[in-house]
């Protein structure tokens, strides 16, 4: 079985407005923001709640390519099973547009809990791989993973929090989870934890920003692992159309305030951009999903994680 990224360091909980689960540390400037503009203090009709990983390990990750540890951590039913090295390496080349978005659950709510990256990790991607391996009973609950780091708190946490409690415990399934989708003080059950352990996670790998993000995404995404992404939040963000989030269009309007660090989940990919899941439900954007393109994400991702394969006995 292939061992994913660990990294060693005891779980950081950084606090943030409860209202609108704003993730601007002290003396931090997040990507895209004006230096004069920090994040903005009104009531957000959606959480968001996604922190910055900072951690050594990562950057040596990122110090090499990305596309070995993806193939290592990709689904079993996905890719060629070719014993022809040459005839596998030609299997490998990357396909124009690939989507995941069959096997994706329908969008999930985080209403106003600063849970977004649980959502994104336990839930969107979580699903597809379930659906994609055939793997049943999801799908997961996402306080399993954010009560635990959060610890009573409406607060922000970073990818490596929620990564790290998937690979070691897995993730209970919404239908036994019974503290349900927004109960952040209620820790997991013994029997919870138990349970949770039929789903756990192989491992993720970390990918590149800014200019290599394109190729990074499109090997995950064609090895049939999704991808969460971390992004600043403005306020036009809350409000698109159906229209707009459909139209790969999207760039934010920085003059509408900075509101948070939130994480989506890309399921597919063409030559225009990358296909998004949500969570704040099918009301927003194209039914819980937005279509953003490769300059968005060049220029606008802060972090990425392609989300490696479920462990299988």
């Amino acid at each position: 079985m292939a061992i994913g990224l660990v990294t060693a360091g005891a779980i950081a909980v950084v606090a943030v407005g409860v209202s609108s689960a704003s993730t601007v540390r002290p003396g931090q400037t997040p990507a895209g923001t004006p230096a004069s503009g920090p994040a903005t203090t009104a009531h957000h009709p959606f959480g968001l709640g996604a922190l910055p990983d900072k951690d050594a390990t990562r950057a040596s990750a990122l110090r090499s390519a990305a596309e070995p540890r993806v193939e290592s951590l990709a689904p079993q039913a996905v890719g060629s099973k070719s014993k022809d090295k040459k005839a596998k390496k030609k299997s490998q080349a990357v396909p124009a547009s690939f989507s995941l978005a069959k096997y994706a659950a329908t969008p999930g709510n985080q209403g106003q809990v600063g849970s977004c990256v649980a959502w994104a990790v336990d839930y969107s991607a979580y699903s597809v791989l379930e659906h994609e391996q055939g793997i049943a009973g999801g799908p997961q609950a996402p306080m399993y993973t954010y009560s635990q780091i959060v610890q009573g708190r409406n607060v922000g946490t970073t990818p490596e929090d929620n990564l790290r409690i998937a690979m070691s415990q897995g993730v209970d399934a919404q239908s036994d989870y019974r503290q349900g989708n927004y109960d952040y003080t209620d820790l997991p059950t013994s029997a919870e934890r138990a349970n949770a352990a039929s789903w756990k996670l192989s491992g993720y790998t970390p990918l590149h920003t800014g200019s290599r993000i394109k190729a990074d995404v499109e090997a995950a995404v064609a090895a049939g692992e999704p991808v969460a992404i971390s992004i600043p939040v403005y306020n036009d963000f809350f409000s698109l159309t159906p229209q707009q989030a459909a139209s790969y269009a999207y760039y934010p309007n920085t003059g509408s305030g900075y509101a948070g660090g939130h994480e989506i989940t890309v399921v597919g990919y063409t030559s225009k951009g990358v296909r998004v899941e949500n969570s704040w439900g099918t009301g927003w954007g194209d039914h819980g999903y937005i279509n953003l393109s490769w300059s968005y994400l060049a220029n606008q991702v802060d972090e990425a994680n392609a989300i490696g394969k479920l462990v299988q006995d």
